[in-house]
């Protein structure tokens, strides 16, 4: 199938790159459906959580612990439940930023991690238990912090 995109313009998705996010996103409680796209001319490594529901949406997402080795998500197993049956291999745990002119004007939310299920292709935006992450983080000093706030 194509989708138009804002930033990639068309592209061609295969029916098993489709995440399903049941409850949508904090925001977008419509966008049911979503793809991840690699950016590989990023510097750091970023994706795009590209809404299949509508192309004008996507959200920049850092992989938390390819970037912040010593990120440490407190999230309630009910939770992950919902994501259906998984194996450790099969969970991959994305934080929303928000990408300003320069890394320093960065920002990245480390209490709500996108968590997806990547066997089942389901999706959910999950409050972390942590006091001390919060929703915008500056993304430099994450980064080199690895994670510790």
């Amino acid at each position: 199938m194509e989708v138009s995109t804002r930033h990639f313009g068309n592209i061609e998705v295969s029916e098993s790159e489709i995440i399903a996010f049941e409850c949508g996103l904090p925001g977008f409680p419509d966008d049911k459906n979503f793809i991840i796209i690699v950016d590989e001319n990023a510097e750091n490594r970023f994706y795009w959580l590209q809404s299949m529901d509508d192309g004008e949406i996507s959200l920049v997402l850092i992989d938390s612990f390819d970037m912040m080795p010593d990120y440490d998500p407190l999230i309630d197993e009910s939770e992950i439940e919902a994501l259906g049956l998984l194996d450790i291999e099969d969970l991959l745990v994305f934080n929303v930023a928000v990408i300003g002119e320069n890394m320093s004007d960065s920002l990245v939310n480390l209490k709500a991690p996108v968590v997806i299920n990547n066997r089942t292709k389901k999706g959910k935006q999950i409050i972390v238990n942590n006091e001390d992450y919060c929703t915008s983080h500056n993304l430099e000093e994450c980064i080199k912090n690895e994670g510790r706030v």
